[in-house]
């Protein structure tokens, strides 16, 4: 399946990259061939697999919930790289348009 360079800039848009022309050449090409490989692998024949997703939920081993004491917010927040009043401060990532 061929990438349009187009494609690949809103891919990296999403994922908040930025991408020189350089790399959009590079990572179109790259992301096409791994796209085609996995066209290819939906043209096998499965039919005789059988399903693996089931998970048995009971044999997992699972500890009791109880509560238990959580960390003072003052110690949280001494840790972080930024804060307002009681609480962590975050660039903003919503665009206003």
């Amino acid at each position: 399946m061929a990438l349009s360079p187009e494609q690949v800039r809103q891919v990296a848009a999403l994922a908040a990259l930025e991408l020189s022309p350089a790399e959009i050449d590079r990572l179109t090409t790259e992301l096409g061939a791994i796209l085609a490989y996995v066209e290819q692998l939906n043209e096998l024949d499965t039919s005789d697999v059988p399903l693996t997703t089931h998970l048995a939920v009971e044999s997992l081993p699972f500890r009791p919930d109880r509560p238990e004491p959580g960390l003072e917010p003052r110690s949280v927040l001494a840790e972080a790289p930024r804060t307002s009043g009681s609480a962590f401060a975050v660039p903003t990532f919503v665009d206003d348009a």
